[in-house]
């Protein structure tokens, strides 16, 4: 066997990754781990293990490369492949000084512990290796390791996400309050009415993840619609659904409430991502349906929950953004202020092209909140339009009747559906 084996290389410190699997790992990537090295159901058809590819392409066997290139038991000196120090998470499993291979295209180390919601990044990940390793001997031109189809990160795998902003809960109290603008029909508002609602459409739809643009709370809002919301928001979480969320201009003012009938909705605020009822967004990516897709978000101002205290500056410059990369997936980012080429520059918050030109990260779609009417008052086509590198930008509008805009016309919220190779979104009418 010639120095510098891929194939053995890769089946000795897979087994190593295999054998320190713990018993909570996610099932699904015990099996893909397995099905590489000795056999299984996920394999792509045709392919052969590389236990069985060891033994037919290689003239030497591991335990003799082990000892030729490592200390006996296993491979310590790699050369055919690149490998790194596990995960800080994943050291207690692996034993000491042992090293685990690297995707080859997205530079990660491959993981040893794997939850449910780290499934098919982790997979997509180990499916970056080549189905025929380099060897002593050719293989049968085979390229697919896995079979994507088959699995839940597989190429057509789809994630579909419920797209809410601006739902306001608490803007009828402006009646008693006498605090900012009202539509003629506040009468006919009822914010708790809109949290259930954007629950039943969440479950009906059987979406992965509700996704809220900000302004959640209006700027002053009362107990028991609070209370509705948390109801509504743990029974979604019961129902598996999560809810991510950036806030808004009027949830920072929900922090300072002036009436003596409100409460700190900030306060609440800070309860729900506590309780993981609410996932604070921000610019490191989070992976939802385990890691087909990475949401991305930058609060109003770009003042998050632990900065949260009732006032913030409107000020937003793209030099205080920087986005952290994620490994694989697509990658969807959602902002609350104003943005262009939704308006001019000289009456937006942030410039999106801008933004988007000098972030590390490609985003795939991007989605905004605070707006209260569709651009142009078009409600066929005014809720999307494109930066100047042609991605998109989508608004849903408020989830209540709160603009003028709405007087003949009903919110609704929105349906997005990502795979791999498009976005597409439908409306669902409140």
């Amino acid at each position: 066997m010639s120095s510098g084996n891929e194939l053995t290389e890769l089946y000795d410190s897979l087994a190593v990754l295999y054998r320190s699997l713990p018993t909570d790992t996610d099932s699904e990537w015990r099996e893909a781990l397995k099905s590489v090295l000795y056999g299984g159901e996920l394999l792509a058809a045709g392919t052969s293990c590389y236990g069985a590819q060891q033994k037919n392409r290689n003239e030497g066997t591991r335990k003799e490369y082990a000892q030729q290139h490592g200390n006996g038991k296993r491979v310590t000196n790699f050369s055919a492949i690149t490998v790194a120090e596990p995960r800080t998470s994943d050291r207690q499993y692996v034993p000491t000084g042992a090293k685990l291979p690297v995707a080859p295209k997205s530079g990660v180390v491959l993981p040893v512990n794997v939850s449910s919601e780290e499934v098919e990044w982790a997979i997509s990940l180990l499916a970056e290796f080549p189905a025929e390793p380099a060897a002593d001997r050719p293989g049968n031109g085979l390229t697919a390791l896995l079979d994507r189809e088959g699995l839940r990160g597989g190429e057509g795998s789809e994630t579909t996400i419920l797209f809410v902003s601006d739902t306001h809960l608490g803007y009828e109290n402006r009646i008693e309050t006498k605090s900012g603008k009202r539509v003629p029909w506040i009468d006919e508002i009822d914010s708790r009415e809109t949290i259930q609602r954007m629950r039943t459409i969440a479950v009906q739809q059987d979406v992965d993840a509700v996704v809220h643009t900000g302004d959640i709370l209006d700027h002053e809002v009362d107990q028991i619609t609070l209370d509705t919301a948390a109801s509504s928001l743990r029974r979604l979480k019961q129902d598996g659904i999560p809810v991510y969320c950036i806030l808004g201009t009027h949830d920072h003012g929900a922090a300072n409430p002036t009436h003596p009938k409100s409460v700190d909705g900030g306060v609440w605020l800070h309860q729900q991502i506590r309780d993981g009822t609410l996932v604070e967004l921000s610019m490191s990516p989070t992976p939802i349906a385990g890691g087909r897709l990475n949401l991305y978000g930058v609060s109003a101002g770009n003042v998050g929950i632990t900065e949260l205290q009732g006032s913030y500056s409107s000020t937003l410059r793209c030099s205080d953004i920087s986005f952290d990369p994620a490994p694989s997936g697509q990658n969807i980012l959602c902002l609350h202020d104003k943005v262009t080429p939704r308006r001019e520059r000289s009456a937006a918050s942030i410039d999106l092209d801008a933004l988007l030109a000098q972030s590390q990260v490609s985003f795939d779609c991007v989605l905004v909140g605070d707006e209260h009417r569709p651009r142009g008052d078009d409600f066929r086509t005014g809720y999307s339009f494109e930066t100047a590198d042609g991605t998109p930008v989508l608004y849903t509008g408020p989830a209540a009747r709160i603009g003028p805009a709405y007087r003949n016309n009903d919110p609704f919220v929105t349906e997005i559906t990502v795979s791999v190779n498009a976005i597409s979104w439908t409306r669902h009418l409140f």
